[in-house]
Order: C-alpha cells, then sequence, then structure tokens
C-alpha cells in the first residue's frame, strides 16, 4: 500500500511560535548520523530528505518530509544521538523546537498528542514497506513504486502526462530505491523505451501509471 499526500500528519498548528526558525539552503546539511538529538524540527517551508547513511557513505533515502512535517521526533522517546541524515531538498525554514517546549505543548492538546501518536504510525508503516520493498521487490517494482509514490505526491498535470514536480537525478532515485545509480538509469532507460515515461535532466514525466503498477503487480 503506498503512503498518499493526505495522510501526512501536519504540526503546523500546534507548534506556532514555539522554538526558534532556522534557514537552510538547498543541500545544506541539518544534521549528521551522531549529532546530539534534543530538539524536534518542523518544516515550515521547503522539504527535507531523511536518509541513512553508512560507515562506507552509501545512503538509502527514508522520506522526504513537506510543510507541516516533523523529524528529529526520537528524541521524545529516548533517542541520545541522531541516526538518520536530514538535509534540505529545497531552500528550507525550519522551526527548532527544544524537547521539553514541544512535550509540554503536546502534552495539553489532546488533538496534538492523537497526531503524534498517527505521526508515528505512519513513519513506521513508511519505513516497513521500505523494508518490504529491499527485501522482496527487484529494482523495477521499487522503482515503479517510488516513482508512483513522487506522483502522488508531487505530481503536476501536463499534456505529456504527470511531471514529477521537482528535479530528481538518477542518483537520487537510486538513493530512495537502495540501488546503484547505474542500475537505476538501465531500469529508466527501460520504461522509457515502453512508453512508461519520458526523462531529461532532472526531469521525469510519468506517461503511463498502469504500466507502473503492474510492475509492482508481477513482483506480489
Amino acid at each position: 500500500m503506498l503512503s498518499t499526500a493526505s495522510e501526512k500528519a501536519s504540526f503546523a498548528r500546534l507548534l506556532t511560535d514555539l522554538g526558534d526558525l532556522v534557514h537552510v539552503e538547498r543541500g545544506e546539511t541539518i544534521y549528521h548520523p551522531g549529532s546530539a538529538s534534543t530538539s524536534v524540527f518542523v518544516v515550515e517551508k521547503g522539504r527535507v530528505k531523511l536518509a541513512y547513511l553508512d560507515e562506507s557513505g552509501k545512503k538509502l533515502t527514508l522520506s522526504i518530509l513537506d510543510q507541516g512535517e516533523i523529524f528529529g521526533e526520537m528524541c521524545l522517546v529516548g533517542e541520545k544521538f541522531r541516526r538518520h541524515l536530514a538535509s534540505a531538498v529545497d531552500d528550507t525554514i525550519l522551526r527548532c523546537v527544544p524537547r521539553k517546549e514541544f512535550t509540554d505543548a503536546i502534552s495539553t492538546d489532546l488533538d496534538g498528542l492523537q497526531q503524534l501518536v498517527r505521526h508515528f504510525a505512519l513513519r513506521m508503516r513508511e519505513y516497513e514497506e521500505t523494508l518490504e520493498d529491499l527485501a522482496f521487490r527487484d529494482i523495477q517494482a521499487r522503482l515503479s513504486r517510488q516513482l508512483l509514490k513522487l506522483s502522488d505526491e508531487y505530481g503536476v498535470a501536463t499534456k505529456e502526462g504527470i511531471l514529477i514536480g521537482f528535479p530528481v537525478t538518477h542518483k537520487e532515485l537510486a538513493d530512495m530505491i537502495g540501488s546503484a545509480r547505474e542500475n537505476t538509469t538501465l531500469a529508466l532507460n527501460r520504461f522509457e523505451r515502453e512508453g512508461i515515461l519520458n526523462k531529461s535532466r532532472y526531469r521525469i514525466v510519468i506517461k503511463n501509471e498502469a504500466g507502473l503498477r503492474q510492475k509492482i503487480q508481477v513482483q506480489q
């Protein structure tokens, strides 16, 4: 099951005026694995990418977060040091809320507590889907599912088809599906030959969503 944009939990209302605003340029690192885990971040504007980074430098993208979403929330459940890499996809404005300030605000708001539980459940489901992909699906199926997810969350209707609404490189797609860039490029080239999509530098237009869904079903 694909997580959809409408399911994402927004904390913008609850955390208005808390913490400090931080401006981050596109591509800039927000925190590294091993950084002290003392605050929760809210995306006020822009997008943020969370990724797992192993000792060799290999990267697996876990989530792309939009306006209103939180990250760094594991400090609320005892995390002392960050486990993931967080970086800005676009020029981004974040609200950095210290752990105690966050817990004080949410503990007096029943809707906020319910939203936080929902957030943890959605994040867990997202990570479980990633694990399932890596364990049981080939590159074409993983790439198909990721393209459908990007289409659902960021797709823009054009005469050609559904344009993924932000620039994305083959390497970035490879990081999203746990694959080498070369193998991801081969799969994209095949999809283009089959008429499923058009691609150019940093630009992907999906022409046949049914074709992508069929590639996922073959693996089920």
